[in-house]
């Protein structure tokens, strides 16, 4: 008995003692062990994820070191927790400091700015090796063993945008490019993003709409259709913008200022001007008669195009997603309801379709906003329809181009 009661005491004295010492150690919301190894144009950075907060971690990247309350105008690169690397891709490899804040679950992030612990920098020295600032001699990258598409770049050149990148692997599987207006960063961002081509190979030229500012992303079709999508920000998705501009831009931008209007009355004498005027002198004859003859040409009404829906969609499907589909198609857009089609449409398409159902999709939310106005919305929806109808995107293009001008 004796023993017994001596065993539960030794055991309810451990079990104290863990608790106390679990609510003793202090909360930890940032990750540590921060390296940065260079190579070439590649900086690969490493770190050990917080065990108190598993959020996403967040990268900042600047020229000049980090202290106090970050920039507003540096946009991070999202990480998922667990993956604790991530490999940036420069053009500069000069000064660059790097900070890594974790977040929580809930998306509060924790930008507590310790160095060397979350916080590094490379710097360059006289004889251009880059050095991380947790190092004493220069560092290298070791060999990374890429998968799939990796080492993606966008180039400007001229008004067209030059994509390159490397792959390993099956070369027989179909490469699909996406373009986005926001950086690819992970699998939903796609559903923002419109498809260039859907069997790309390298190099690729890219005729995006001037003066605006774009992401790429090149993912394996069969890893779209099953779900898993690989995003990986500066290896398959690239996280710098390009833009481009047409020539009629640059000869605008290249204009020179124009002088400044001499007002004439101030440099000349008052007896120049004729400043009384004794009433208004009546047209001839001859000149009203022309005048009352002559018509002004009268500008020919925008005609629209006739909406085009697919076959497929008018006859009622057994159900999943062409029956939302369907509905729709028969309740707003055969009754030409184009307002409550576009919102009804976009609805649709936040959430994931399958390739095909998402293209006829598109295009009927194309036409939508082409009937309601939005031509620029409804250019980008047809662009990216090309690659499903080359043909019938064509026509819609250039009704909505012209519907832009007129």
């Amino acid at each position: 008995m004796k023993k017994s009661f001596f065993l539960i005491t030794v055991v309810l004295f451990q079990a104290v003692t863990a608790g106390l010492s679990a609510q003793s150690r202090d909360l930890a919301p940032y990750v540590t062990q921060i390296r940065a190894e260079a190579r070439n144009n590649l900086i690969r950075l490493t770190w050990v994820d917080s065990p108190d907060v598993k959020g996403s971690v967040y990268i900042y990247r600047s020229t000049r070191p980090f202290s106090g309350i970050i920039p507003a105008n540096i946009r991070p690169v999202v990480v998922r927790y667990g993956d604790q690397y991530y490999i940036d891709d420069t053009d500069d490899m000069g000064n660059l400091y790097y900070f890594i804040a974790a977040s929580d679950i809930s998306g509060q992030r924790y930008e507590i700015i310790l160095p060397e612990i979350n916080s590094t920098s490379i710097v360059t020295q006289m004889n251009g090796s880059s050095v991380s600032s947790g190092s004493t001699v220069p560092v290298s990258m070791p060999a990374v063993s890429m998968e799939g598409i990796y080492n993606l770049k966008a180039s400007q050149d001229g008004d067209k945008v030059i994509i390159t990148f490397d792959s390993t692997g099956n070369l027989s599987r179909n490469a699909v490019l996406y373009r986005s207006a926001h950086p690819v960063t992970r699998p939903r961002d796609l559903l923002n993003a419109v498809i260039v081509h859907p069997a790309v190979h390298s190099p690729f030229v890219d005729l995006p709409i001037p003066g605006l500012s774009f992401y790429y992303a090149v993912i394996y079709e069969d890893e779209i259709s099953s779900g898993n999508m690989g995003i990986k920000p500066g290896i398959n998705t690239t996280v710098t913008a390009v833009t481009v501009f047409s020539e009629q831009n640059q000869e605008r931008s290249i204009r020179p200022i124009p002088l400044p209007v001499m007002s004439l009355s101030s440099t000349m004498p008052d007896s120049f001007f004729i400043t009384e005027v004794s009433g208004q002198i009546p047209l001839s004859r001859e000149s009203a008669n022309i005048l009352r003859d002559t018509q002004m040409p009268q500008k020919e009404p925008l005609v629209l195009k006739r909406p085009r829906v697919f076959a497929a969609d008018l006859v009622t499907p057994a159900g999943g997603e062409e029956s939302a589909l369907f509905q729709i198609v028969t309740e707003y857009f055969s009754k030409y309801d184009w307002e409550s089609a576009r919102v009804s449409l976009q609805h649709y398409l936040s959430l994931p379709r399958t390739r095909e159902v998402e293209a006829r999709a598109r295009f009927y939310l194309g036409q939508a906003l082409y009937f309601t106005g939005y031509y620029r919305e409804a250019l980008m929806e047809f662009l990216a329809f090309r690659a499903h109808d080359q043909s019938e995107a064509s026509s819609w293009i250039d009704a909505t181009l012209a519907a832009m001008v007129y």
